[in-house]
């Protein structure tokens, strides 16, 4: 079995630093109000009262490997009350800042997503971002898909996201990336191997070095450190995904293309999956 680096407490030790800043560009605010859209319209489309779900006030989310917190916070702003779970304790400390510099409450853990320990129900879950490329087994993928099927509500939904194998094999595949950023620079070396459609990135980060008597609000010494992380994510075909999922106990509402309404095609770099924890009979 593949390690992952899911099985570490080091995961994003490094990167959760400069996250944000490398994903600048992201409109997290179209994104979250593309996510709950879909939500919104599964509503409407299975007959069931509009906002039953997640009426703003009462709606229960989940934000599943919430990273940085971007998806939390902006969902506590609205009115809803958010749990927000992650491997990374660096991640969350910086959540957890990001939330408290807003003025919002969010509810952080630190959990694995295979084996979720929480109260209650929730209405919504979510995992974006391309978390679950990070599950490197198939019984990985059956753990969390059965963890999420537990503690969501009848008629509740779970939304995700993955990363294609096309994504893998060309956008990231074989190719070296690097940046200088001011105070640190980076070089992101990619491997993919197409048999196994899992994809070794490799980061070298180089940061300023302190002296003994420095810290981070005096002038640095000058000096740069290297320190290195890897990652490794793995694309599964739609079909395997859906089929997990029927495994759990959901319900397949729909997938859509690179955050559209559109279906997948071969080119498709992000596919977002809605599902539904049956009704009661």
């Amino acid at each position: 079995m593949v390690d992952s680096p899911l099985d570490s407490a080091e995961a994003y030790g490094i990167l959760a630093r400069y996250y944000d800043e490398l994903m600048a560009e992201v409109d997290y605010g179209a994104w979250c109000d593309y996510v709950l859209g879909l939500v919104k319209d599964a509503e409407i489309a299975g007959a069931l009262p509009l906002g039953s779900s997640i009426d703003v006030g009462r709606g229960r989310i989940l934000d599943l490997a919430c990273g940085t917190g971007e998806f939390s916070y902006r969902l506590a702003k609205q009115g809803y009350r958010v749990t927000a779970l992650d491997i990374s304790s660096e991640m969350l400390s910086i959540a957890e800042a990001k939330t408290r510099r807003h003025g919002l409450v969010v509810q952080f853990a630190r959990q694995d997503m295979r084996c979720l320990n929480l109260t209650g129900e929730y209405d919504v879950v979510l995992c974006l971002c391309d978390s679950l490329n990070y599950l490197l087994e198939l019984s990985d993928w059956a753990a969390t898909f059965d963890s999420v099927g537990k503690i969501l509500k009848p008629g509740g939904y779970f939304v995700f996201d993955v990363n294609t194998a096309h994504k893998l094999a060309t956008v990231y595949g074989n190719h070296t990336y690097a940046g200088d950023e001011g105070e640190y620079a980076y070089i992101w070396e990619n491997t993919y191997d197409p048999e196994s459609q899992m994809c070794y990135m490799d980061l070298t980060f180089f940061l300023p070095a302190y002296g003994p008597l420095e810290c981070k609000q005096s002038k640095p010494s000058g000096l740069y450190e290297k320190r290195m992380e890897s990652h490794i994510q793995r694309a599964f075909s739609q079909r395997t995904i859906s089929q997990l999922l029927v495994d759990a106990g959901l319900e397949l509402l729909g997938h859509y293309g690179d955050l559209t309404r559109a279906l997948p095609t071969p080119v498709t770099e992000r596919i977002t999956f809605i599902c539904r924890k049956p009704l009661l009979s």
